[in-house]
């Protein structure tokens, strides 16, 4: 029980007993009396509060315009609770007896117009959307031009800025880590991964790649691999069985090898040139696998 309660309940049980004799001598049942003084007082301090609360909720900014939906009876009740929860879904039913579910953040004007199909809603939907559109507009030629006034930022960069940090060589240690690709003449997948691959070789030349065709097609060797400046050979039979046991069985299958500290790393599908180098370095960086692991 609230202390504000409390206190007008003691207050009003206290002139109860203090007014006992003239309380008790008009009543046929004193405890019925006393009871429905105190379910009284309680009515007073309840609708108190309510009064109280609702004034402080009408201080905050309407969730539905009541005004322009005067046909909805219980608008004010709908709105009072909108604010009361505002992440809960509100559930109401048109003048069609349809009902919807509108989540947290849907605008009065779309509301309306959903319940209270009408072209003054409808217009007044277009005219929302009209004045809406038009402060986002205005907020970012502003935040425009305030980039345009700060001039060059410390971490916000533009695209010219971000392709060209792209287009940086990374460190990669070229002399421990190297690639194995495994890849099969007829697929698609795979062909696409080798361009990437070439596109790999351009920007590090010194990077060791190895292609490894599973097939016997010495032609599509020499197209899909040689041609694009990329090294490697076809497998002979008794190689595919072995690394079928190894768990080669899809492609384009990726090795990833840091030699120095002994480390592999395995990838299945196509991988971007950016991915492909955030594996390289991460493989650069990779310590020593602890012993007992």
């Amino acid at each position: 029980m609230k202390t504000s309660i409390k206190i007008s309940l003691a207050f009003v049980v206290g002139c109860l007993v203090s007014n006992a004799p003239f309380v008790l001598s008009d009543a046929s049942n004193p405890n019925e009396a006393l009871s429905n003084a105190i379910a009284v007082a309680m009515a007073k301090v309840d609708k108190y509060n309510d009064d109280r609360e609702n004034a402080e909720l009408d201080k905050l900014p309407n969730i539905l315009d009541c005004q322009n939906m005067d046909w909805m009876k219980n608008c004010s009740e709908l709105n009072r609770n909108a604010k009361k929860n505002p992440q809960a879904p509100m559930r109401m039913i048109g003048k069609n007896g349809v009902e919807f579910n509108f989540q947290p953040g849907t605008p009065s004007a779309v509301i309306n117009l959903q319940l209270n199909q009408t072209p003054e809603a409808a217009a007044e939907l277009v005219s929302y959307m009209d004045k809406t559109w038009g402060e986002y507009h205005k907020s970012a030629d502003l935040y425009k031009m305030a980039m345009w006034k700060n001039g060059d930022l410390k971490n916000i960069k533009g695209l010219d800025a971000a392709t060209e940090k792209a287009a940086e060589v990374k460190y990669i240690d070229t002399d421990n880590v190297s690639m194995s690709v495994f890849v099969e003449s007829t697929c698609p997948v795979c062909e696409k991964q080798l361009q990437i691959l070439s596109n790999v070789q351009q920007k590090y030349p010194k990077l060791k790649i190895k292609i490894f065709q599973l097939d016997g097609d010495r032609e599509a060797f020499t197209k899909h691999v040689t041609q694009r400046g990329l090294t490697g050979r076809v497998l002979s039979r008794e190689e595919r069985i072995s690394l079928q046991k190894l768990g080669v069985t899809s492609w384009p299958i990726s090795w990833i090898d840091n030699t120095k500290v002994n480390r592999r790393k395995s990838i299945v599908g196509n991988r971007t040139l950016r991915q492909l180098e955030d594996h390289f370095q991460a493989m650069t960086y990779i310590q020593p696998e602890k012993k007992g692991a």
